[in-house]
């Protein structure tokens, strides 16, 4: 990692403006904390700022809100916000961060609650996906930060290593992202019926199952025509479609930021034979899996 960029959480610059980084920086790291911690950045800076904590506190303040981030809590901090945050008197802050740029195609989902504006808190309740979110923040830093380990510095920022490197560490970022949105929606969402979340959690832990009506109706103790209908009532689309489209979706990142053939593709995500799966896919987003991968391969 660029020297610059670990000075910036220096605690002996507590007295001082941080430096912002650079607006198109994409950069993440693990932080253990004291008393005495503080970044205060009264413009904000140029890119999006998100912290996950493992342990103990961070204190955010924005807009005259004081915003506790405790065990489980994302914090983001959108592009010109004020970035004032700090560990609480006689505490401690373990955190995981990233500065990044949203990808262009996230706009369409990445809609997050504001605290205030230009802060986003997503409290993560369950065990499963806290885990699940701290270890996709820490492959993201082994995949960011690995390529500049072996190659001191890169052979030129076109570098096809270079490159995968980057799709690698963003496909962690945009699974902490839709981890954290599906958590809010959960959220939002309590007034579904209890038999429909499990279904919907059930799914979305395992879309490599053969997920059937009849299992998952099994499963809430429903006929498969009653889940069938309370589902569409409920979700806004059957059951089956869901399905597909979660696994087509899970599919297409695979093609970008994996190198699995199109077969293991198709059996990670739930498909039993490839030809079906290669001709739901090329339905879905009017390109093959081939052509899919190729062009998010080669447009970086």
């Amino acid at each position: 990692m660029d020297r610059t960029v670990i000075n910036l959480y220096n605690p002996a610059m507590v007295n001082f403006e941080t430096p912002a980084p650079p607006p198109d920086i994409f950069v993440s790291g693990y932080l253990q904390e004291h008393y005495g911690y503080a970044v205060q950045r009264s413009r904000g800076s140029g890119n999006w700022l998100i912290t996950y904590t493992i342990a103990g506190q961070g204190l955010y303040r924005l807009h005259k809100e004081r915003i506790l981030a405790e065990p489980g809590d994302l914090v983001i901090l959108k592009t010109g916000a004020s970035h004032d945050y700090s560990v609480p008197r006689d505490g401690t802050w373990e955190f995981l961060w990233a500065h990044f740029l949203p990808l262009a195609d996230w706009t369409n989902w990445l809609h997050l609650p504001e605290l205030c504006p230009g802060l986003c808190k997503i409290s993560l309740h369950a065990t499963a996906t806290r885990d699940r979110v701290q270890q996709a923040f820490l492959q993201l830093n082994a995949d960011l930060n690995s390529f500049f380990v072996s190659h001191n510095p890169p052979t030129s920022p076109s570098d096809s290593l270079a490159i995968l490197q980057r799709k690698l560490a963003l496909n962690r970022l945009e699974e902490i992202l839709l981890l954290a949105i599906m958590e809010n929606r959960f959220e939002e969402r309590r007034s579904y019926d209890p038999r429909i979340q499990q279904v919907l959690e059930r799914i979305t832990d395992d879309l490599r199952e053969w997920h059937t009506v009849e299992a998952l109706a099994q499963m809430v103790a429903l006929s498969p025509s009653r889940l069938a209908h309370l589902f569409k009532q409920e979700v806004g689309s059957p059951l089956i479609q869901t399905i597909l489209e979660l696994r087509l979706k899970q599919a297409a990142r695979l093609l970008a930021f994996t190198n699995h053939n199109i077969e293991q593709i198709a059996t990670e995500v739930g498909f039993r034979s490839p030809f079906y799966f290669s001709r739901q896919f090329s339905n879905h987003y009017g390109l093959s899996p081939t052509a899919y991968r190729y062009f998010h391969t080669t447009h970086p």
